[in-house]
């Protein structure tokens, strides 16, 4: 009698176990398409002259200490900013990597009001909008 006390109550454990992963949410998917980001996944960090990932843009996968000299691009997010200098120019973002944060700074060589990017983050500027001056990965 004990044994097979036991075993139902090991059967009702296991089904108990089974019910939950079966009801588990299923993995949200990031919000970032593949292509948006230059089509270059878990790599660069982007932004763009207008807010929500529109207009000219710009990529770079590594720190850049100042942004004079660069110039946003036609990425296919509309034309509005393209050929406009990046720096202090910047409304939105995107963050392509899987492994570190992107930090967008108002003034150069990493300084100032920062916005903080995840991985596989995208966003409006929010402290450094037209005003982002440097940028860093951590």
């Amino acid at each position: 009698m004990r044994l097979r006390s036991s075993a139902v109550a090991v059967a009702m454990a296991a089904a108990g176990t089974f019910g939950m992963l079966a009801s588990a949410a299923p993995a949200q998917a990031d919000s970032i398409p593949d292509n948006l980001c230059g089509g270059v996944i878990d790599v660069d960090y982007c932004l763009w002259y207008n807010s929500n990932q529109k207009g000219g843009w710009t990529a770079t996968y590594e720190n850049i200490s100042n942004w004079a000299g660069w110039y946003f691009s036609d990425g296919g997010q509309g034309t509005n900013g393209v050929n406009t200098p990046v720096k202090n120019n910047a409304a939105s973002y995107a963050n392509s990597r899987t492994d570190k944060t992107g930090v967008s700074y108002y003034n150069s060589n990493y300084a100032g009001a920062s916005d903080v990017a995840p991985p596989r983050d995208l966003g409006n500027l929010v402290k450094t909008y037209n005003n982002n001056a440097s940028f860093r990965w951590r």
